[in-house]
Formats: C-alpha cells, structure tokens, sequence
C-alpha cells in the first residue's frame, strides 16, 4: 500500500512516548513515563455533575454542531485568562482547538510547505516535532540552556536557514522543565523579527508553577507586530479527556486556521465545551489549578529529594520549578535508550531523551515525571534507577 501514500504520509514519525503508555498502568511497574496528569487531580464529580445537567438542559447546544471558533462564551473567558497573562486579546481573537494537539496540526497545515524550515528547541516536545513532519517541513534545533533558549544559537541558524516558523515552549518546557527568562523571551522575538519568521508559543504549563519567583508573562505579551501564535490549554489544569486548547493569533492568520478547522473537523467537540464553559463560567478554575499545583507541588518535592540522595555526584537534572517534569543529564558514555529493558526488569520506566532532540544528540539524558506515582513509589523508582544506573 506504500504507492498509494502521500509525499506527506511518507513522514508521519510514532511518537517515542507512545509506545512507553502500556507502562504508566502495569502496576508492577514504576512509571516515571507517562507525561500525563494524574487522574487524582480530575474534578471528576463536578465535572460529571455539570455533563448531566448541559446533557439533559442544554442539549440543543451541548449535543449539537455548533461554531468552528467555539462557544462565544468560553472564548470570552479565554480571552480573559490570556489578558491575565498579560496578552492583549479580545474574544475574537480566539479559536478553541481539540486540544492543543490540534491547534499545532492546524498550524502545520496553514502555514508549512514541504522544505519550509522549523526551528525547535534542543530538546522539544515529540507532539510538535510529529505535525512538522507530517508536513514535511525540515526541522532544525537550536541550542537551549537553564534560562531557555540560547539566543546567539537562535540568530547563528535563522541567518544560516531563513525558517518560517521557530517552535517554543517557554514555561516549564516538555521535556526538559525548564523556564524561559523574560530577557530570553525579549531576545528571541528581536531576533524573529530580525529574520522575518512567526513564533508558537506553546504553552500548556504555564499555571503549573510551584514556586513565588517564576516569571510566566507570556512572550506574546510583548508581541508588536503579530508574530506569536500562543497556544493554551486545559489539559493540565482541569482534564486532558476534555479534549479543549485554544489558538491567539493575529486576525489575518486566525481566519485561515478557523478555515483549516472546518476542513478538519466542523467545530471542536460541544459537549467537551459546554462543561468546560459551565466550569469556567461558575468560577471554579482558580480552586481547581491551586488544588493541582499543591497536589504536584509535593511530589515534585519528594523526586528531587530523591535525585539528590540517589544521583548526587553523578548527575545533573533540572529544577522543575513548575510543569511535570524534571529532566536528568548523565555521563557522555551512557546510552538511556540502552537501558530501556534493565530499567524495565528492575521495575521502572522512564524515557530516553534523544528522541527529542532533532539533532541525534541527547542519548545520555533522560525526561522524568514526578506526576503519576505516589511519594513511596517516587522515592522507590529513583532508588531502583540509581541501581541500574550503578551508582
């Protein structure tokens, strides 16, 4: 069947991630895989509560097609929550996506033709990697430190390659935890502006910070001549299954997207808005995302209290000052992916890190999440990694 495949087709790429989610439920295994919320976390009789009531009195709205840019008033709140981060945003503005899966897909459609050039971080999320692919666009990486992204990386390889698009992701980045600092965030727009090319931010963790001195102001906040596209999310904050993202962007390329989601699926799902927006609309959201960062904050705790008793003197690894993970840097001679299958024997799953890397770099890393397992099974897992590890 490979001659009926698209030149595309041709470049779909498995996410490196997917094939670990057999693990995140074996009980006998200690997972630190799975980038996924913990369903302890899911306001699920609230939310359960709010599906029957828009079920059996909104079911005109909620069980029905409804508008490709989303519920007006849901695009209100978002609207508002984007102001909040200091963005400069009004309801028309905003096109609510099937996550923000579909919102990077959606990006990939409009805006990439074959050959066109993107710039990633070193490392990056698989999710966006995957729709640039698919695109068959030609990804390169830029270098990334604690404070984000390099900015003489950036500016070496935008005037070498002349992208289209450069894809971040500024708080608490998947895989690597990290965040952007606001000096960093102000270099990487001049230079995007210096070399004409657009901007996604992406950003799913941002309310997921568990520490007073990180400074999440969005980039697009600072943004004068419509280059970001920012992209928010749901998922972490409320329940990944409400398959609900969002997409701001400047008016001119908001219209197109909203016509490549009409092409894609009509209009995002109503029954999955119409609860976010009854959540929303009852003022429940703040409650809920201090519930979750409390809830992560401890676990976040407890991994780096085992990181520093297991792999003390024998590792690096990233702060995780919000989001869910921490991202660990071995010797030069170890190969993570290797170490899959001892990892596995011993009880404990973890990702490699050189499928997030563009470049074949990364094999002696590691992505780390602290948000499934309970503080026992934290502690436990990192004791048994130190052993495969030897140290």
């Amino acid at each position: 069947m490979e001659r009926f495949l698209s030149r595309d087709a041709r470049n779909f790429r498995p996410s490196a991630i997917r094939a670990f989610a057999k693990l995140i439920n074996d009980p006998s295994i200690i997972s630190f895989a799975g980038g996924v919320p913990s369903p302890e976390t899911f306001p699920a009789e609230r939310i359960a509560e709010i599906a029957a009531r828009v079920i059996l009195e909104k079911h005109s709205v909620a069980l029905q097609y409804g508008p490709t840019r989303g519920l007006t008033r849901l695009c209100d709140f978002v609207a508002a929550v984007c102001r909040a981060r200091g963005i400069d945003c009004t309801p028309d503005d905003v096109l609510m996506t099937t996550g923000s899966q579909q919102a990077l897909d959606l990006i990939a459609h409009t805006l990439l033709d074959p050959g066109d050039v993107v710039l990633v971080e070193l490392p990056t999320y698989i999710g966006g990697t995957s729709s640039f692919h698919a695109r068959s666009a030609e990804l390169i990486g830029v270098a990334q430190d604690d404070d984000g992204i390099v900015p003489d990386s950036l500016a070496e390889v935008a005037a070498r390659t002349k992208p289209k698009l450069l894809y971040t992701i500024p708080n608490f980045q998947n895989p690597s935890g990290r965040l952007m600092t606001q000096q960093r965030r102000a270099e990487v727009l001049r230079i995007a502006s210096e070399y004409d090319f657009l901007v996604i931010e992406d950003d799913p963790y941002g309310e997921l910070l568990y520490v007073r001195e990180a400074d999440t102001l969005a980039m697009k906040s600072r943004d004068d001549d419509d280059r970001v596209i920012y992209l928010g999310s749901f998922s972490k904050v409320l329940a990944p299954g409400l398959r609900c993202g969002w997409i701001v962007a400047a008016p001119e390329l908001l219209s197109k997207l909203e016509i490549a989601k009409q092409a894609a699926d009509l209009c995002s799902g109503m029954l999955d808005q119409s609860i976010v927006d009854e959540f929303t609309a009852a003022g429940e959201l703040p409650a809920q995302i201090e519930k979750v960062r409390a809830f992560y904050r401890k676990k976040r705790a407890t991994m780096l209290e085992a990181l520093e008793e297991h792999f003390h003197d024998h590792a690096t690894w990233t702060p995780a000052d919000g989001g869910l993970f921490t991202f660990v840097t071995l010797r030069d001679d170890i190969d993570t992916a290797a170490l899959v299958p001892e990892a596995i024997s011993a009880g404990v799953a973890y990702v490699p890190g050189a499928p997030f890397f563009v470049d074949g770099s990364g094999r002696n890393t590691m992505r780390l999440t602290f948000a499934k397992e309970n503080d026992e099974r934290i502690r436990e897992g990192i004791r048994r990694l130190a052993g495969v590890l030897n140290f």
